[in-house]
């Protein structure tokens, strides 16, 4: 059964992934935490749930000085490439080796317009590998359309 956790911006929808990993202890994929300095957001750190290996996802274009090549931007946010590559080796792998289901946080903006995890996350589908996604609740009609799933359950945060 595939799940689409959905809740509003700060809501709870990571949290909820990392809690239902931890809770069933099975499948694999990865989180992105908000990391803050003082009150405002510095960068988000993708973390992979089976290791907890941290990597630099985004960063706010304020406190980005070229630490990393760039894949796009999504608002004031640069995307890291190499760890966007990482994830997607790792995800693909998991694939391969019939990891299920595979946990992604989260499929919205950038993925709608054909950028960020749009890739694997037409990988993940298409080898018809159970997974769970996070997904804010103005988005999930338009994702569930765009990506033509079926089948699945949206639970609200």
């Amino acid at each position: 059964m595939n799940i689409i956790y959905i809740g509003k911006i700060n809501e709870g929808k990571t949290t909820a992934l990392k809690k239902h990993y931890e809770n069933n202890q099975v499948g694999d994929g990865f989180i992105s935490v908000k990391k803050m300095i003082n009150d405002r957001v510095h960068s988000y750190i993708s973390i992979r749930l089976s290791t907890n290996d941290e990597k630099v996802i985004l960063m706010h274009e304020q406190f980005f000085n070229k630490d990393f090549s760039v894949a796009g931007k999504i608002g004031p946010y640069i995307i890291n490439l190499l760890t966007l590559q990482s994830i997607e080796k790792s995800i693909m792998k998991m694939i391969s080796e019939h990891v299920e289901p595979i946990i992604l946080d989260e499929i919205g903006v950038l993925e709608l317009k054909g950028y960020g995890y749009d890739y694997i996350f037409r990988k993940i589908i298409n080898s018809k590998s159970q997974f769970i996604i996070s997904v804010r609740e103005d988005l999930v009609d338009e994702v569930i359309s765009k990506y033509q799933l079926k089948d699945v359950k949206v639970i609200h945060i």
